[in-house]
């Protein structure tokens, strides 16, 4: 009865905005150009850039702008040919080479061959580079800093040296953007705001705040997208994004709130698309604060957080339980053998032996943006705050828009936070490395906001990195695990599940780990 309910009341929200379901609604939508698809996203991108970006919305529009030297199979993470269509890596692991792929043209014109790769990785590596990217790199230059040298053999083969052998690389190329060098020099800084790659889309606008609009490269070397143009519209207001939907004035919507995803499976024009996630989203501790640099404290919280009521209401089910950084679905995976049961009573009897000041109230930051993988971040954030205030930790909450968030909680400015991460290298590294390295802990650019560093959990990252052996691997992920779930610098909260909503005349929508529809496979349905 309760959901029933729930989405009698949406439908009848939507009614009231001139939206209904109903038949002369639905004759009333609006008339589009069939070879356009429209987008409605929470968020506006921050760069078009995809050396300069992290944030979600701003890689789903450049992956189809830029390729790398591999790329994904459609719907998975696994590695196949892509700007290059064979490689090799020599017996000391220390020399990649790739073999580029003929025919290929950046949408500027210009022909990929092995300078422009070479161009690429300098503007990242090189700081005596004319178009050195001194500012918003950083991710990058931490995934790539093995990399001593790019090389072009001949004009179609390139050579990538590494100080030392690293098994994650493959798929760091799979999302590193391969750029044209003439319009790099044309644009220099504003390139984030004009970019030129060699994916089946290119850049045709931006308009700041409102849209992001990318047209069919007519000259893709692979098969050509179905669709004319896909436009990313920015509508902040969840509830607008499915008026909009329902209307036919889009035809996705991401960031569904789960209590209205019933609504949409319902609707006889909708339908949802979902995957499982390749994310986490988690409570960290700034261990540099008293009193999270208690190991005590860290884990008496642990006890006290109940992840299932979240996963149940905030989520709508559509997640899972997290047990560390690593989501079940991903290689690597290990069940650590320090576990946290739920325990509220134990919980504050821990904290009341480790003396906390009953006075002292302790800064929480959380995004009021939803992301991919929490739909409804401050829902989430006052589950955990009221935990929280049950076992004697008292919390004041600070909700930002996700920029604003973000950059506090790399600057550190938070006792805890709440954020998330989305795997994108389909790499346990990708996780385990970014998220819990001391190298990643510089203040104003950390990717690890607890700023837990150990230098024993630091060694074992390295070494798994230089493992090219995948079983060899898990077992020594296995054993990382084991350590950070020890050292509790986090309360892994879920694992979740992407949504994306759409209309039913779309045809082949496959959502990627990262929750991305695949533009390049949809089209409509033909009109009878």
């Amino acid at each position: 009865m309760p959901a029933l309910v729930a989405i009698a009341a949406v439908a009848a929200a939507l009614v009231a905005a001139g939206a209904g379901c109903d038949a002369s609604s639905r004759g009333a939508r609006p008339r589009r150009d069939p070879g356009a698809l429209v987008v409605a996203q929470a968020a506006d991108v921050l760069a078009l850039d995809l050396a300069r970006v992290t944030d979600n919305e701003s890689i789903e529009v450049c992956g189809l702008l830029f390729e790398g030297l591999v790329r994904w199979k459609p719907g998975t993470t696994d590695t196949e040919a892509g700007l290059a269509t064979a490689w090799e890596v020599s017996p000391d692991g220390k020399r990649w080479t790739f073999h580029l792929r003929p025919g290929v043209q950046f949408h500027d014109g210009a022909v990929l061959d092995a300078e422009a790769v070479v161009f690429s990785f300098a503007r990242l590596l090189d700081p005596h580079h004319p178009n050195y990217l001194a500012e918003g790199a950083s991710y990058w230059r931490g995934q790539l800093k093995v990399v001593t040298d790019v090389v072009a053999v001949d004009p179609a083969t390139v050579a990538i040296h590494v100080a030392r052998p690293y098994a994650p690389l493959l798929g760091d190329l799979a999302l590193f953007p391969i750029v044209s060098p003439r319009a790099v020099a044309r644009w220099g800084d504003d390139f984030k705001q004009h970019p030129v790659g060699t994916g089946p889309f290119a850049f045709a606008s931006w308009t700041p705040g409102e849209q992001v609009v990318v047209r069919r490269f007519d000259g893709y070397w692979g098969k050509p997208a179905l669709l004319d143009k896909v436009v990313f519209r920015v509508v902040v207001d969840a509830r607008q994004r499915l008026v909009d939907l329902e209307s036919g004035s889009v035809d996705l919507a991401k960031a569904i709130l789960p209590d209205e995803q019933s609504f949409v499976a319902l609707h006889p024009d909708l339908e949802l698309h979902h995957t499982q996630g390749n994310d986490v989203s988690y409570l960290a501790f700034n261990v540099a604060r008293a009193p999270f640099d208690r190991l005590a404290v860290r884990r008496a919280i642990n006890k006290g957080i109940n992840k299932e009521p979240i996963v149940k209401l905030a989520y709508q089910g559509r997640a899972a339980p997290a047990d560390g950084p690593l989501p079940p679905t991903q290689w690597g995976y290990h069940k650590p053998r320090m576990q946290y049961a739920f325990d509220a009573a134990a919980a504050k009897r821990e904290l009341a032996a480790q003396k906390l000041d009953p006075a002292t109230v302790y800064r929480f930051y959380a995004p009021s943006t939803p992301r991919p993988y929490m739909a409804q971040p401050e829902r989430v954030a006052r589950f955990l705050q009221a935990a929280l205030d049950q076992i004697g930790v008292r919390t004041d909450l600070v909700l930002q828009p996700y920029t604003e968030h973000r950059a506090s909680v790399q600057r550190g400015e938070h006792d805890l936070a709440l954020f998330g991460w989305i795997g994108d290298t389909g790499d346990p590294d990708n996780f385990l490395y970014v998220l819990f390295h001391s190298d990643n802990t510089v203040e104003g650019k950390a990717q690890n906001i607890s700023f837990y560093r150990d230098e024993t959990l630091d060694k074992l990252l390295v070494d798994a990195q230089g493992t090219a052996d995948v079983p060899a691997r898990t077992a020594m992920y296995g054993v990382v695990q084991d350590r950070i779930a020890d050292m509790a610098p986090w309360v892994p909260v879920a694992h979740s599940e992407p949504v994306v909503a759409g209309r039913t005349e779309l045809r082949d929508v496959v959502l990627s780990p990262l929750g991305h529809p695949v533009y390049a496979l949809i089209r409509r349905r033909e009109a009878p």
